[in-house]
């Protein structure tokens, strides 16, 4: 079961930001920026997708801190081309929580640079009883939760042919994944601005743990922002779109399936729902990363529902809930929680 020590480790960086904001003097309002989500799926949080834009003001830090906590119980398969051939099969029932720290500094209103590095945890937690919960309330297949698994929680089993090529049974807490990126903006402070990113994947995290695939990566994006209606800072509405690819080398997970690069994309549109908070939607897709595997590994999509609140008027609180669209492709569900903070210059 889950533990206090865990709970605080993955709480303090959060917990910390937040009160650094509450005694903030010299403010700057919150831009409107994506939610702090990538896949939760083990096997592709370790493989590095970058993270997503951030924009900050010239000559200033950004500080972001979040907890994303995910549950999924699921068998994925593959067959195999004969009928004597038992194909590929992913078993993974767990819990997983990645608690990630950024900080960003501009160079000027066009540069700007960010390094990040989190800590991922696997194990048995709280979600599992409340998510079959609602799938019995509105209609929906159990999937494997209540103990139709066959095997207790945490398992994470990749078989091709019968060999075991992947196997985790116990709860592990290491390391993830170090991102860094460098962004070229053009018209910041205007209605609409475009930008690209390049970012590099370190293996800072262990692969037997499952919060690192051992690969290194590089990866290159491009995005844009616009304003599509403004009335004040509380009256905007704002859409995003971003396309890019990944190049990685190494992997150590499953190196005879691994694919060398993936494409993703993602898009959101934010808009005021009430007082200060704001509604926000948002998809985050991806290629495979693996080659001829069962849909748990391959491509994935999850739509994220996120709100959001300032802080003061430097910081931000962002809360969110994730489902995998397609179903199945990746974790059953993902909540967020985030802290930004933006120090004044």
């Amino acid at each position: 079961m889950i533990s206090y020590p865990q709970v605080r480790r993955s709480a303090l960086i959060c917990a910390a930001l937040f009160f650094l904001v509450l005694g903030s003097a010299d403010a700057v309002a919150a831009d409107s920026e994506w939610l702090p989500f990538r896949d939760q799926n083990p096997f592709v949080l370790g493989s590095g997708l970058p993270l997503l834009p951030q924009p900050i003001a010239a000559g200033r830090w950004a500080v972001d801190a979040g907890i994303v906590e995910s549950n999924t119980q699921l068998i994925s398969s593959e067959n195999g081309r004969f009928p004597d051939d038992p194909g590929k099969h992913v078993v993974f029932g767990a819990e997983t929580r990645e608690t990630r720290f950024s900080v960003g500094y501009a160079f000027d209103e066009n540069w700007s640079a960010r390094a990040s590095l989190g800590d991922e945890w696997i194990g048995v937690g709280f979600l599992d009883k409340p998510i079959q919960r609602f799938h019995e309330l509105i209609g929906a297949p159990h999937g494997f939760r209540g103990g139709r698994l066959g095997e207790n929680p945490p398992i994470v089993r990749v078989t091709h042919d019968g060999s075991v090529l992947y196997q985790l049974d116990r709860s592990g807490q290491a390391l993830a994944p170090m991102l860094v990126d460098v962004t070229r903006v053009w018209n910041p402070t205007a209605d609409a601005h475009y930008g690209i990113s390049l970012g590099a994947k370190l293996a800072t995290g262990d692969s037997d743990k499952l919060s690192d695939a051992g690969d290194t990566g590089i990866s290159a994006a491009a995005f844009g922002d616009w304003v599509v209606h403004d009335l004040g800072p509380f009256e905007r509405v704002d859409v995003g779109l971003r396309v890019g690819y990944l190049h990685s080398h190494g992997n150590d997970l499953l190196p005879a399936l691994a694919r060398s690069g993936v494409p993703f994309g993602d898009v959101y549109a934010r808009a005021p729902l009430i007082g200060r908070w704001g509604v926000q939607l948002q998809y985050d897709a991806h290629g495979a990363l693996y080659r001829n595997v069962p849909i748990f590994l391959g491509y994935a999509g999850n739509l994220t529902i996120g709100l959001t609140h300032p802080l003061g008027e430097r910081a931000e609180l962002l809360l969110g809930i994730a489902e995998d669209i397609p179903v199945g492709h990746t974790q059953d569900a993902s909540f967020i929680v985030a802290v930004r903070l933006r120090p004044g210059g």
